[in-house]
């Protein structure tokens, strides 16, 4: 996705993370996925993402101890997917990995100062 694109274009390696599993080709958000999920007892543990011709899409990773819901890593650009999940757990203190996490804290700031909401 998006970080494939901006890695290939900087040269820089790059990561995809997301909150939410994109179901394409055979990897769905089904009863089977939910028990994978389930096995996650602990931060840093991972399972594959495997399309429907056998493919390794991603992994479903459990960035912290104390969040059971899992990101979905995938490989950007210049980095293999194992370096990936293993750089994504590491940049995580909650669910979602710190750089994301700031990014996403100081632009709802800078929305809510530059942009307030008007009130009826």
């Amino acid at each position: 996705g998006l970080a494939c694109h901006l890695g290939v274009l900087s040269g820089l390696p790059s990561v995809g993370v997301a909150k939410n599993l994109l179901q394409v080709q055979g990897v769905y958000k089904d009863e089977e996925h939910q028990s994978q999920i389930a096995v996650l007892q602990t931060g840093g543990e991972s399972f594959p993402l495997i399309s429907a011709s056998g493919k390794v899409l991603g992994k479903a990773l459990r960035s912290s101890d104390k969040s059971s819901k899992p990101v979905y890593v995938s490989v950007g650009h210049r980095i293999s997917l194992d370096t990936a999940v293993r750089l994504t757990h590491s940049c995580c203190r909650y669910r979602v990995p710190e750089p994301i996490r700031q990014a996403d804290v100081r632009s709802r700031e800078y929305l809510r100062v530059h942009f307030p909401a008007t009130q009826t």
